[in-house]
């Protein structure tokens, strides 16, 4: 008991090291950069104190669930608190926002780590079940990849003549004839699945030292990316099998400790170009989630929230007053009309204000909370180490978009397949 209370106590002091290193590198390198974008230095005593309180708050809440028996939901919400909310409890303390703004914030965040610590576990599959179809589910498995690599192989020769991209940084043209290529939905889906699908079935060969297939599965990665210039397809698989190969949990709580280090140390970096460099994956990574949560709270509080129309109940015959277009390029080309077709790609409390209004603060971390018993549900009996993979990703996901947009874009129907296939295998290979 007492190694335990240590554990906590150690993670977090770790955290708020963590935000003070965060909150120094933004005031220090984030503000005079980006100040033209809205992220400036404002702070007033009270708004400093504020999300000083908040921040302590839910770290509260935010332990409770790392050291929870829920192993998906442990993981995802240490994601969160690293990635998305501590750096938005530094943007409540600089910026001056409205105070409706601030209010459904803390409404959204409570209530959504709350629930999420205190909701019991929901049962999809049974034991029975999956007993009963063993031979069926297991086959999955092989179903889901032997239609992604079909499906890769099939676009590259049909759509894009067999390119192969050699350029991990000049995508762009890639993206751009991707979005004009006219193949069917289906395969759009199939292939939304690559940075979940691609690193657990390229770690799963290498388990299994099937060493030539994993090699062969190498070259459809890079076919992958070839065709749809994602960046996250080759870095997700990188850092999946590092995670696989390395991963401890009991070093997860050092690692605000060793964020925290570096920021403090990439700060006194004098090299001009480095600086640009870091400062804009973290302004990107950390800042811009929470900046764009202010761009759908402005908007949505000017026009009419879209209660989901244009996703899932377009297939119903509801109209969408955006469905002319799309609610994240609605929200772009608002605050950026220069920039034709732009997309705020945001979910979570941005979620929340689109399909809801400020009501969605209320509404959607049940929604969230429901999502993500399912997948911790599937993800029973996994691996650590792939559960820990598979949170930072569907934290980021979860992050840059809505619910329906993960479940078929960032393909997490194919995760599901692939959890509970895993659960019929009595050889651990997950």
């Amino acid at each position: 008991m007492k190694i335990f209370k240590h554990q906590r106590i150690s993670l977090f002091l770790f955290l708020v090291l963590y935000r003070i290193a965060q909150e120094m590198y933004y005031v220090k390198f984030i503000v005079p950069i980006y100040s033209y974008a809205g992220y400036i230095n404002d702070a007033s005593l009270s708004r400093y104190i504020i999300s000083w309180a908040f921040f302590i708050g839910m770290a509260l809440l935010f332990i409770k669930a790392m050291f929870g028996k829920d192993r998906f939901w442990s993981n995802v919400s240490f994601v969160l608190l690293l990635l998305k909310f501590i750096p938005l409890t530094i943007l409540l303390g600089y910026i001056s926002y409205e105070k409706a703004y601030i209010v459904t914030n803390f409404i959204f965040w409570f209530m959504f780590v709350a629930l999420c610590n205190n909701m019991p576990s929901i049962k999809i599959v049974s034991n029975d079940c999956i007993e009963k179809h063993n031979r069926c589910l297991r086959n999955l498995f092989y179903i889901v990849i032997g239609l992604f690599v079909i499906s890769v192989l099939y676009i590259s020769i049909r759509y894009t003549g067999f390119h192969l991209h050699t350029s991990l940084f000049d995508v762009y043209d890639i993206r751009f004839e991707q979005r004009e290529n006219s193949y069917p939905t289906v395969f759009r889906y199939i292939l939304a699945a690559s940075t979940l699908l691609c690193p657990l079935v390229i770690c799963y060969l290498l388990d299994k030292k099937k060493y030539f297939s994993a090699f062969v599965f190498a070259i459809i990665i890079y076919i992958d990316f070839s065709i749809l210039g994602l960046k996250s397809i080759v870095f997700a698989t990188v850092i999946g099998i590092i995670i696989r190969l390395y991963y401890k949990q009991y070093y997860l709580r050092y690692i605000p400790l060793l964020a925290s280090i570096f920021i403090i140390l990439i700060s006194f970096v004098k090299n001009a170009t480095i600086q640009l460099g870091v400062s804009f994956v973290f302004w990107r990574v950390f800042y811009v989630p929470s900046g764009m949560d202010y761009e759908y709270y402005t908007f949505f509080n000017l026009f009419e929230p879209d209660y989901y129309r244009n996703s899932i109940f377009s297939r119903f015959g509801m109209n969408s007053p955006y469905s002319s277009t799309s609610v994240d390029i609605a929200v772009g080309e608002y605050f950026s009309p220069e920039v034709e077709g732009i997309r705020a790609n945001n979910g979570l409390i941005s979620e929340a204000y689109a399909n809801f209004g400020n009501e969605g603060c209320f509404i959607l971390p049940f929604i969230l909370v429901v999502y993500f018993k399912i997948i911790s549900s599937c993800a029973k009996g996994v691996n650590e180490s792939y559960i820990f993979f598979i949170a930072v990703i569907f934290s980021y996901a979860i992050i840059s978009t809505f619910i329906p947009a993960t479940f078929l874009s960032s393909g997490v129907w194919a995760l599901l397949i692939i959890l509970i296939s895993y659960r019929t295998n009595p050889q651990k290979t997950l």
